[in-house]
């Protein structure tokens, strides 16, 4: 058994950078006749996702699609529970957005000439100044009619539970006023847990809650509650 997830596991990770310089070199070739460049990269990512999502054998069930506005920004935020969570959103949120990477990514050669093509953007987690900056480069995505993803806990989980959300995590959806959605990942922590590179095929749910709008400072504490909140009532009840 152990073998066959080896072989499995190293064939995927073939497989996932080989499309992905198919992917760039085609989304290239594609760019000079595109009116909106990161739009057209944010959709190869998302075949280049679901691709990989399916091929890993990881089976995602989506509720709550309905509770998707229409025709307006959005703040999405979800819980991390594990690597895969950024491929399963992409593959499965019918929602284009751009999400915050951690900086080192994109000094890699190739990787992050995508992400920045794609209007993906840097974050330093040991510089306090670099969240403000977050903030701003969120407001300003949001007023060009763009989403973002953002994850409010601030890293993966340790063992797959909810933990408490950075205060000032949501300011952007204040300071912009649009929707927060409310989206939680289960499962997806014991696709890839930490200390380990095998892949382990699973089943994904992915429930979208109904969106939340934060209209004052004064209700902000209580608005993020029940962002979390919303997301914990979508996650089964652990022992």
């Amino acid at each position: 058994m152990i073998i066959i997830r080896l072989l499995h596991t190293l064939v995927l990770y073939l497989y996932t950078i080989a499309s992905f310089f198919v992917g760039s070199l085609v989304a290239l070739c594609c760019a000079p006749f595109s009116r909106n460049k990161p739009r057209l990269f944010q959709t190869a990512a998302h075949l280049w996702a679901r691709t990989i999502t399916l091929l890993s054998g990881i089976r995602v069930k989506v509720t709550g699609l309905n509770n998707i506005p229409q025709g307006q920004p959005l703040i999405i935020v979800a819980n991390h529970q594990g690597a895969a969570d950024i491929p399963v959103l992409l593959a499965c949120l019918p929602v284009c957005f751009r999400f915050a990477i951690k900086k080192e990514l994109f000094g890699l050669p190739i990787f992050g000439w995508y992400l920045r093509q794609a209007g993906y953007f840097p974050i330093d987690r040991a510089l306090i100044l670099s969240a403000y900056k977050m903030v701003e480069r969120i407001i300003a995505i949001l007023k060009t009619g763009e989403s973002v993803m953002i994850f409010p806990e601030g890293t993966r989980s340790r063992d797959g539970s909810l933990g408490e959300f950075k205060r000032g995590s949501l300011m952007a959806a204040l300071k912009a006023g649009v929707p927060i959605l409310p989206v939680a990942i289960d499962g997806s922590y014991n696709i890839l847990p930490r200390g380990t590179w095998l892949i382990r095929p699973t089943t994904v749910t992915l429930g979208i809650g109904k969106p939340i709008v934060i209209r004052s400072e004064e209700e902000y504490d209580a608005k993020v509650k029940e962002v979390r909140d919303a997301i914990a009532a979508m996650l089964p009840k652990r022992p």
